[in-house]
């Protein structure tokens, strides 16, 4: 459970929603669940009542640490009662301690095991543990209360499609449900719910692996959000859609739809709309971060360059991609020397239309271009050297080409380095997307683990007196 919470309870309205197969899917729960305890009426302790509700003031004031001193002495004089256990709870959850916060929720569930939005809140925390038969208890009771509330339920169907992910029956009934949850919950999200609680609802989907449902939340509520709302959204679709591993259909038909009715605002700077060709070069490159995957990005490049092909960075990032998936072809060799023409020395481009020459086998051609693309850039970069060593080896200058692995590789071992790049994608998930989809880490991991590998292989088979591996065949006369 994380600080969405707080804002979900408050905002939450009772909403009638459907099931597939309410008989057949009640029956399964029933099973699970057994026979339900029903929670004895209590008479209320006074003095545990007059704490709880100075309690509840101070909460109401987001005064949340004075609260939590009101609750747990409700709690003391009264240790039956699930209220000042409840309080508790969401105060800890709006100081970000959610450890204690779920602690909190358990205690309020040994007093109450019919409590709603403890069964809620305890099987969503334990289908994102993995504890399956404890998610699949605590939903399935909850789903038995027959009381559903949209986002609740939107959330509640993520969480029981990942704890029942092995009953595929139960699964399937449950994917039918799925469309008309989502659209009661975005008549409840559209008019009501600012972009931080758009963006707290879709990382706990995200965080309960029901990127499916996101993509279909987003997508649907794109064309009927405030700008402010939608660039947050827009901006996270492409993320969406590549962890979800799509085409890049969906991110380009959302994004075309919106452009008839205006220009694309992307958070964070929502404000500064941009053109729809900007827009999908953006998207490209989110979808290009998170996936290996290249025909996604491939296809928003073109779409975007179909709008407008004097985009450097969009040529040059199209040029790239292909070049890695195709080799060097004559149309990736058009890309190259197009992005080169529009835009001669920035070292991105640069690079690539030095590692172009290389893997040509036309080493005297790469070597100075891959020497201007080191000099021009603002950062080192240890992709860049490396790619200048293999154009020096291939030259024939064995001694530079194992200087400049070296200074690849000291690089990528360098703390300040890896530093870097991590806060680089840190403030990308936190300041522009907004939401999580991979670790900042595991994004290092993807980008540069492969690189570091084989700047290793290189400079061992140097030291061994080997041929190093240059990762290409050398064309022969040139010949491609």
């Amino acid at each position: 459970m994380n600080r969405f919470w707080i804002v979900l309870l408050t905002l939450v309205i009772p909403a009638c929603l459907t099931h597939a197969d309410d008989t057949l899917l009640q029956k399964q729960f029933e099973a699970i669940v057994g026979d339900s305890q029903e929670t004895p009426k209590r008479r209320t302790v006074r003095g545990a009542a007059r704490e709880y509700i100075l309690g509840r003031q101070l909460a109401s004031k987001d005064q949340h640490q004075f609260a939590i001193a009101h609750f747990r002495r409700s709690a003391e004089i009264d240790d039956l009662s699930p209220a000042p256990w409840t309080g508790l709870a969401i105060s800890l959850s709006a100081l970000g301690r959610d450890e204690s916060a779920i602690a909190a929720w358990n205690e309020v569930i040994t007093r109450d095991p019919t409590h709603k939005d403890a069964l809620l809140i305890l099987g969503l925390d334990a289908a994102k543990m993995g504890e399956v038969e404890k998610g699949k208890r605590y939903l399935s009771q909850h789903w038995l209360t027959q009381e559903p509330i949209a986002l609740e339920a939107l959330l509640r169907i993520a969480a029981m499609k990942s704890v029942f992910k092995s009953d595929s029956q139960i699964v399937e009934l449950l994917n039918e449900s799925v469309p008309s949850i989502v659209d009661t919950s975005l008549r409840e999200l559209v008019p009501n719910a600012s972009a931080p609680v758009w963006l707290g609802l879709i990382q706990q989907l995200v965080d309960l692996n029901a990127i499916d449902i996101a993509v279909q939340l987003a997508a649907k509520a794109s064309p009927q959000l405030r700008q402010k709302e939608l660039g947050a959204v827009l901006i996270v679709l492409p993320v969406l859609e590549a962890a979800a591993g799509g085409d890049g259909s969906i991110t380009q038909f959302v994004y075309e739809q919106i452009s008839l009715q205006n220009s694309i605002p992307l958070s964070p700077r929502w404000s500064e709309p941009v053109s729809l060709s900007e827009a999908l070069s953006v998207a490209a490159q989110s979808m290009s971060i998170i996936s290996n995957e290249k025909d996604a990005p491939i296809r928003l490049y073109n779409a975007s360059l179909a709008i407008d092909n004097t985009n450097a960075l969009a040529i040059n990032n199209l040029a790239w991609i292909k070049l890695e998936r195709d080799g060097p072809t004559e149309e990736v060799q058009k890309l190259c020397f197009k992005a080169l023409e529009l835009d001669s020395r920035s070292s991105y481009v640069l690079d690539t239309i030095g590692w172009l020459f290389v893997l040509l086998g036309e080493s005297e051609k790469a070597v100075p271009i891959l020497v201007e693309a080191v000099q021009q850039s603002r950062e080192p970069s240890a992709e860049t050297y490396s790619h200048l060593g293999d154009a020096y080896w291939l030259d024939k200058q064995k001694e530079s080409a194992v200087r400049a692995w070296k200074t690849a590789s000291m690089l990528l071992h360098s703390a300040d380095y890896q530093q870097g790049v991590l806060e680089g994608y840190a403030s990308m998930i936190h300041s522009v997307w907004g939401i999580a989809v991979a670790t900042p880490e595991a994004l290092y991991d993807s980008e540069l683990g492969d690189l570091t590998r084989r700047l290793e292989e290189k400079l061992t088979a140097v030291q061994e007196g080997r041929e190093p591996p240059l990762g290409f065949v050398v064309p022969v006369n040139g010949a491609h």
